[in-house]
């Protein structure tokens, strides 16, 4: 009862600072926006900038303590990041690494009120899961945030899966083939435990993993296909959770 008792507080003190640290973001996000238009055109800035400060939720929630490993397997300038999906807290474990990167992100997230107008300040990329044209033309998008020098994140498994990888769909790789940049995988891991959506109250504190492998360089995505590419990444991530 009493442990029951201490996660209601910790549960609450955590939404509570969850609050404090979003709120003024959306303003101050919008103005930055404005003032940074001529000299951050592509809101790789504005990104960092959000990252950070979101970052200092993850610093300081008694919820999740986030580990990072490999920091340094991250290129400057253009690469694909592709990332395992366990949890709703994904986006915010990715946020640790202060990465310029574009999110593909479910179109539904942009209707959010607030949220949606930081995502689209943000330049995330929206896609619909199952709406083939919608893919095409967040790839179409994609393509050309890498070509102005802009990292984009894709979940390859396109939704979430809790209970371990499930089987990649190919877009990521297509993309980061058609661009000829870096494939960079990451593990989250742990995620899955430390909270269960739709779940207000998270039981403990819970350690997250977030490991950045290094990557596929730009020759060998070159000249490899897109499904052995899948595969390879695959293979790392199945091999980096071995090692824990």
């Amino acid at each position: 009862m009493k442990t029951r008792v201490v996660s209601r507080i910790r549960s609450a003190y955590a939404w509570a600072l969850l609050t404090l640290v979003m709120l003024p973001l959306f303003p101050v996000a919008s103005l930055r926006r404005v003032l940074t238009a001529r000299s951050d055109p592509q809101r790789d800035r504005l990104r960092v900038f959000v990252a950070r400060w979101v970052s200092l939720y993850g610093r300081f929630t008694p919820l999740y303590h986030f580990r990072i490993e490999g920091r340094e397997h991250l290129p400057k300038g253009a690469h694909v990041l592709v990332a395992n999906h366990e949890s709703g807290l994904d986006v915010l474990c990715l946020l640790q690494l202060h990465s310029p990167a574009r999110f593909l992100a479910e179109h539904w997230l942009f209707a959010i009120p607030l949220a949606g107008r930081l995502f689209e300040d943000c330049r995330h990329l929206p896609v619909e899961i199952g709406n083939r044209e919608s893919g095409r033309r967040a790839l179409v998008e994609a393509e050309e945030a890498l070509a102005a020098g802009t990292p984009v994140v894709v979940f390859p498994e396109g939704t979430l899966s809790p209970g371990g990888l499930s089987e990649f769909k190919p877009g990521a790789f297509v993309l980061a083939k058609r661009a000829g940049v870096p494939l960079v995988p990451v593990l989250i891991e742990g995620a899955a435990r430390a909270w269960q959506p739709g779940a207000l109250i998270v039981e403990g504190r819970h350690d997250i993993r977030i490991a950045v492998l290094p990557p596929l360089g730009a020759d060998e995505v070159k000249a490899a296909e897109a499904e052995v590419l899948s595969q390879r990444v695959r293979d790392r991530l199945v091999a980096a959770r071995e090692l824990v």
